[in-house]
């Protein structure tokens, strides 16, 4: 099966409205676990990006710099 735009809108809003009441309610926010980018989702973004731009991009290292992006951001994150 695969995924919903429309679920991944409404999973998302439901995130928002919980952590609003956790606010609200005077309670610390839970921990959220942190969720990376998959290949395929890595993929997807430099076939998109292809498109966008040419195909000057070198898969490989759009790739390596994706994951660096991915690690810098879960360093700052958690």
């Amino acid at each position: 099966m695969t995924d919903c735009p429309n679920c991944e809108y409404h999973r998302q809003r439901a995130q928002l409205w919980r952590d609003e009441a956790y606010k609200q309610a005077g309670h610390p926010l839970p921990e959220r676990e942190w969720v990376g980018l998959t290949d395929q989702e890595i993929g997807q973004v430099f076939k998109e990006k292809c498109t966008e731009y040419g195909h000057w991009l070198d898969e490989r290292a759009f790739r390596i710099a994706a994951r660096w992006a991915e690690e810098t951001l879960k360093e700052r994150n958690t």
